[in-house]
């Protein structure tokens, strides 16, 4: 027994002074919850308090407190609210931000959460939330009433399997970071210190094939398809509409041999629809190489030829997408199943009729290891491309035999396309959905609204670079659909919107190919169909080609701030003190004592 004395009484006060001290500056003050839980037939409110600690509050609802049936929850905090004519914005993980402009509406953002966090800068305080618990059931609504705004998250989504419990945690931001450029680096330090991706410089020695991928455009070039939408729905090989093939592994040469006469010197050529049936013809089913483009023997000597001339070519391929008329069908691995285990057949169909989706799992155990291993032996080597694998929600896969929540199918999508890089060289997929980044390479879309047209909601100013400034740097990207094919596009100001986004340069040759609706990737095309029009695409492949050239070196560092300086001129500066200037007005504009040409770009390094 310690002995007493005043001595030890000092000590002992002093100590405990300290550590009150300590918790005192770590805890600010307790955050007000409102919590709306939503069920069938029922709606209840409840409240709660949480402490703010280090510049943080972490809130969490345990789902033993959830009721059986619950379909939605709303989660308010106090401090996510805004007057109308305040200073700040909001901003969304789809890129969409909005400043304090309205006296009422509302805006539901549910299928394009891209990244499970979001954030609101105002005078008082400024956060970005990041949800760890339940994230892939994520929702965000930003709701305005007699001026006055709250940023709720949702939690919405397969909510009949709440499989942890709720959590998000609020990081304040001050000083230089309390502005959407902070929210942005932010949610970025949080991803690289838990280790859910690593910068592109740190990977370079990991993938060599990397670098000439992040210096050069990619070039996809569909080959061959079937209709779409397909007149079949449930087709097998005795019913099977035609495959039409346009860009033959004879045509490809051709497009090659062009590239190098008129001076492109790089790209990353992606083969789509090289497979049995053409694009999305009977997967999982691909082989073998389509007949009526030449068969396997001229693919390898298309790829040889290509890689001779200095090229990168990589194919496309799909883990995701399944249809009836492959040989490997089996409704087993398909995820769209009834509660009484029989097909939920949808209404959607591609190249190969009505598809479906595999489950990951079965997809790795089954298909994804030895078709790596089969498709290697073409030739192919660099940022191989996985359609859809990235693009598309996280739903479970409920079938008894090979269970998934999302969070585990995450894991699996994972593995498919580690699966990937490692026989290749690099992973390529098409969406922004950020559940498996630390395995992609490339993004081939982050946002599919049009730059430049005023968005439907009332309550959005327009679209921030929010998933650049999380991942420029660590994955390429195509900031928007309607950016492929820049050069093509008679409007200028897309490949100026490229650059200001940090874009890769993507061209798709063929993209307009599906019949009875306007083609997502704009009208204008990459065509092979006779020789004028294909050396009239290199050209604009070229034009691409060079201006990304004077600024690839950009995407070996993070984005870190975006500014609008002028009116008309914004300025993006990046980890390594390099700023580029974009100017959409129609006269030259000096800024920072850099002279701005009208609707060009200029890099300050």
């Amino acid at each position: 027994m310690t002995k007493y004395n005043e001595k030890t009484e000092r000590l002992g006060m002093k100590s405990f002074s300290l550590a009150l001290s300590a918790v005192m500056a770590l805890t600010v003050n307790a955050a007000h919850f409102t919590v709306t839980i939503e069920t069938g037939d029922a709606r209840s409110v409840q409240e709660a308090d949480y402490p703010e600690r280090d510049g943080k509050v972490r809130f969490t609802w345990p789902r033993a407190k959830l009721p059986p049936n619950v379909k939605r929850v709303i989660v308010t905090p106090d401090f996510a609210a805004a007057r109308k004519g305040e200073a700040g914005c909001w901003v969304l993980p789809d890129n969409t931000y909005g400043t304090f402009r309205e006296d009422s509406g509302k805006l539901f953002l549910g299928w394009s959460v891209y990244m499970p966090m979001f954030g609101l800068v105002t005078p008082r305080r400024t956060y970005c939330a990041i949800v760890t618990g339940m994230p892939f059931a994520l929702g965000v609504e930003i709701v305005v009433e007699e001026g006055r705004y709250r940023q709720s998250a949702v939690f919405f989504r397969d909510m009949d399997d709440v499989y942890e419990d709720l959590a998000i945690e609020y990081r304040f931001l001050d000083g230089d970071d309390a502005n959407a450029s902070g929210i942005g680096r932010c949610y970025r330090a949080y991803q690289l210190k838990r280790g859910a991706c690593r910068p592109i410089t740190e990977r370079l020695k990991d993938q060599p094939l990397l670098e000439y991928a992040v210096r050069n455009p990619e070039v996809r070039i569909r080959q061959a398809w079937k209709p779409v939408p397909s007149p079949v729905a449930e087709q097998v090989t005795r019913n099977e509409p035609p495959v039409k093939p346009v860009v033959t592994f004879d045509r490809f040469r051709d497009i090659v041999d062009e590239c190098v006469r008129q001076g492109v010197k790089g790209a990353e050529f992606c083969l789509v629809g090289w497979n049995i049936g053409g694009h999305d013809g009977r997967y999982p089913e691909i082989f073998p190489v389509e007949p009526s483009l030449g068969g396997e023997a001229k693919l390898k000597a298309a790829v040889r030829h290509a890689q001779e001339k200095g090229y990168q070519v990589v194919g496309h391929s799909s883990f995701r997408d399944c249809y009836m008329i492959a040989n490997t069908w089996d409704a087993e691995y398909v995820i769209e199943k009834n509660p009484d285990g029989t097909l939920r057949r949808g209404e959607t169909t591609w190249g190969g009729g009505r598809l479906y989706t595999m489950c990951p799992r079965r997809a790795y155990e089954r298909f994804c290891p030895k078709q790596c291993a089969e498709m290697a032996t073409l030739g192919f080597k660099g940022l191989f491309y996985l359609d859809v694998a990235t693009i598309g929600m996280l739903v479970p896969c409920r079938d008894p035999r090979h269970p998934l929540n999302p969070s585990q199918r995450a894991v699996w999508e994972g593995a498919i396309l580690e699966e990937v890089r490692r026989t290749f060289g690099g992973s390529a997929s098409e969406g922004a959905r950020d559940f498996c980044i630390g395995a992609l390479d490339s993004a081939l879309t982050i946002q599919w609204t049009k730059p430049f047209e005023k968005p439907a909601n009332g309550l959005i100013d327009g679209y921030f670079p929010l998933w650049q400034i999380v991942y420029h740097g660590i994955v390429l990207s195509t900031p928007f659909r309607t950016m492929i094919n820049c050069p093509a596009n008679p409007d200028r100001r897309f490949t100026l919107k490229l650059a200001e986004f940090g874009g890769r340069p993507t061209f798709y040759w063929h993209s307009c190919f599906v019949t009875g609706r306007p083609p997502s990737m704009g009208t204008w095309d990459l065509e092979a169909t006779t020789d004028e029009k294909l050396r009239q695409s290199v050209a604009w492949m070229k034009e691409g080609a060079d201006e990304y050239a004077r600024r690839s070196d950009l995407q070996f560092a993070f984005m870190d701030r975006h500014e609008k300086v002028a009116e008309d001129v914004f300025r993006v500066t990046y980890s390594n003190g390099a700023a580029l200037y974009v100017n959409y007005g129609a006269a030259d504009v000096t800024v920072d004592g850099v002279r701005v040409p009208s609707l060009g770009t200029i890099v300050r390094r």
